[in-house]
């Protein structure tokens, strides 16, 4: 069997195969616990990079914890009162029910009151008013130093029958149709004993006057005729035919006078 020879300064130290083999395996044992020993070991971030020339240990960051119930029961009271907030729904305001106003009655509006009509006379029933009336001039008499004389027919214009009696109020109008002589209420005269003329609808009636001293300028032309109906029945007023006469003035003390007869079919 060989031998391994060891130098050392005290010369040569002759060891056995044998004997050598024994220290290898006492040697090698010794390297593998020292290499588990040193891997069982955390090595520190600083150590692993201290034989890597110029490198710069940079730690590792930490973790956040991840949040457990138990640390959630150990946050402060106002993170739990945030919690119970954003838990709780916030409630709905209630609106406020607004008055209604009562409304104002509006006042109830009076009736208009109508005046009673006065009831007509006896002698003034079935009488032709105004308005179913249409007066003309027929003839008109008359010279210098005399009355004038207008003859004058009244036609019923209306589609129903009324009645004519007694003497007409009549007038005598301008140009512009200003009354320039007027009988008065007095040229107006109706009696029981008055007889009664009824006009048919188109039936006429007629009537001649007087008019008589006009001492005044000439009256603007074209003068005309116009009748008051008795009873408050109303006015018609005719067309002029022409220039009528004037009359001649007689007494400056006196005014104009005007008249006419009863009417006559």
């Amino acid at each position: 069997m060989p031998s391994l020879t060891i130098g050392a300064a005290s010369g040569p130290v002759q060891i056995g195969f044998q004997k050598w083999c024994r220290i290898a395996v006492t040697v090698a044992l010794a390297v593998v616990v020292a290499g588990c020993a040193s891997s069982a070991a955390t090595p520190s971030p600083t150590a692993s990079l201290t034989g890597v020339a110029g490198a710069t240990a940079t730690p590792a960051p930490t973790p956040m914890p991840t949040p457990t119930p138990a640390m959630m029961s150990t946050s402060t009271p106002a993170a739990s009162a945030a919690a119970t907030m954003a838990q709780t729904p916030t409630p709905t305001p209630t609106p406020t029910p607004t008055p209604t106003a009562t409304p104002t009655p509006k006042p109830t509006p009076k009736p208009t009151a109508h005046p009673t009509p006065t009831p007509l006379p006896p002698l003034a029933i079935g009488l032709c008013t105004g308005a179913q009336l249409k007066l003309e001039i027929t003839l008109w008499e008359g010279s210098t130093g005399n009355p004038s004389y207008p003859h004058i027919t009244a036609t019923n214009v209306s589609s129903g029958s009324c009645n004519m009696r007694g003497t007409p109020r009549t007038q005598i109008v301008d140009g512009k149709g200003k009354v320039i002589a007027d009988a008065g209420n007095g040229g107006a005269e109706i009696s029981t004993g008055d007889p009664v003329y009824t006009l048919a609808p188109n039936g006429t009636i007629n009537d001649i006057l007087t008019w008589d001293n006009w001492c005044k300028s000439a009256p603007r032309q074209n003068v005309a005729v116009a009748v008051v109906m008795p009873f408050g029945l109303g006015r018609v007023v005719s067309k002029p035919l022409g220039a009528g006469p004037i009359p001649e003035c007689y007494s400056s003390a006196t005014g104009t006078t005007l008249s006419a007869e009863a009417w006559t079919p």
